[in-house]
């Protein structure tokens, strides 16, 4: 039976501080891993290395003495995880678990759209480490993050009070999960390390739909008369040219829009008929619960 204590958590922004978090109130040793000093404050007893994530040699050095390497990093982080996996196996590092956390990566009919390929590329490349049996992992697909979709303008922007209206949109089903929630997940994980070993693991929180969620802002940000709606009604044109457009051109702005299309067009999954909340120890939330925590966002 596998026993996780020490664990290094690469990333340190909006997640990597609720994952932190939630390992060090489970009881596991955390290490984070950043590229420079900082003077954030961390939770007690957690410990703070400096790595250069350009190096195999001080990955290496920062990864020896660790049970469990969680990855959090964004952006272009992405693309150095193969050093990192590398890295974390000439370690001795048991279980990787890559920068994922996402709706639909997971899923075939997905792994083309741009975001998802260097995803999909590390997850590949991951398993077949395990295949050799060198590493274990787990990958985490946890549908939205819950903080995105209202608070940070993900479905309205809150500096121009606009918003897309998907026809459909009402009916779509989405997987949300809290930050926190992802962060509860992972350390459930590590606990219940056999049966999380070499697989993916789903997880949600709760399920919204476009019209829940414009429900939510209008009832604890903006009100509706404040809004400019566009509509889109033909969602299989306008879901395509959003892909043909992110990915020549993989720009932040183009990606966001694609990844809007992708959660309100109904071309991809997004939510989970299946979920393992049970084997990680993540409760669903009731509607009340997931409406105080918006709130809050608020507040």
């Amino acid at each position: 039976m596998a026993n996780y204590k020490n664990v290094a958590v690469a990333g340190k922004g909006l997640l990597g501080s609720a994952v932190v978090l939630a390992l060090s109130n489970a009881g596991f040793n955390v290490t984070v891993l950043g590229r420079s000093e900082s003077s954030e404050s961390l939770p007690d007893g957690v410990k703070r290395v400096v790595v250069d994530y350009n190096s195999a040699d001080s990955l290496e050095a920062a990864f020896r003495g660790q049970d469990v390497v969680v990855s959090t990093v964004s952006g272009a982080g992405i693309f150095v995880q193969k050093s990192m996996i590398d890295a974390a196996i000439k370690a001795g590092v048991k279980r990787f678990i890559p920068a994922d956390y996402s709706s639909s990566s997971t899923d075939p009919a997905a792994e083309t759209l741009p975001h998802y390929v260097p995803m999909v590329d590390v997850q590949n490349y991951l398993k077949s480490k395990s295949e050799a049996g060198l590493i274990e992992y787990t990958v985490f697909v946890v549908g939205a993050f819950t903080e995105y979709l209202v608070r940070f303008g993900f479905v309205i922007d809150w500096a121009k009070k606009t918003a897309e209206a998907w026809k459909g949109g009402d009916v779509i089903p989405i997987s949300t999960t809290s930050v926190a929630g992802v962060g509860k997940a992972i350390s459930g994980a590590l606990k219940n390390a056999d049966a999380t070993k070499n697989r993916n693991i789903y997880v949600h929180e709760f399920v919204v739909t476009q019209k829940y969620l414009f429900g939510l802002a209008e009832k604890h940000g903006a009100p509706k008369s404040q809004w400019t709606l566009t509509d889109i009604d033909d969602v299989d044109t306008e879901f395509e040219r959003r892909k043909a457009l992110a990915t020549a051109a993989p720009e932040f702005p183009n990606i966001i829009a694609l990844l809007r299309a992708q959660m309100f067009a109904g071309k991809i999954k997004v939510h989970f008929d299946r979920v393992d909340n049970d084997l990680v120890g993540l409760r669903q939330l009731s509607e009340a619960e997931f409406d105080a925590n918006i709130a809050k966002d608020f507040a």
